[in-house]
């Protein structure tokens, strides 16, 4: 409901979403009418992306943070958008794992070297190499 009175047009979010969509789509029918809204969000449900062999769990990555293994969730080590930012991965080479993953609603479990392959790709178009001896 916060969503539709901030005016976003588009919610996005995990399947287990997917079983309250009814009421969702009734509470947001309701308070339409009653013109709290102007606009009813569509609410788009996908499936997770998991990576093999990577915790992608908040709750355990909270513990690293909290814990202080780790110094923020900007830390390079961390499996976080602003970790691997930090790392010197570009944003063009989350879009392209992005768009080969696609969308869906079957849980997948991407291998880590599917993102590996489109950090050299990108960056193979960018950053000049050198081999010596």
């Amino acid at each position: 409901i916060s969503d539709a009175v901030e005016s976003i047009t588009h919610s996005l979010c995990t399947l287990e979403f997917e079983d309250h969509r009814p009421f969702y789509d009734w509470t947001i029918e309701k308070v339409l009418k009653a013109g709290l809204i102007k606009a009813k969000p569509q609410q788009i449900e996908f499936s997770r992306l998991n990576i093999k062999n990577t915790v992608l769990s908040k709750r355990k990555l909270i513990q690293l943070v909290e814990g202080n293994h780790v110094s923020g969730w900007d830390d390079p080590r961390m499996p976080t958008l602003s970790g691997i930012r930090r790392r010197g991965v570009p944003p063009s080479a989350l879009r392209l794992f992005c768009e080969r993953v696609g969308i869906s609603k079957a849980d997948s479990n991407i291998d880590y070297l599917v993102l590996e392959d489109c950090i050299r790709e990108t960056m193979d178009k960018i950053c000049p190499r050198a081999f010596c001896v």
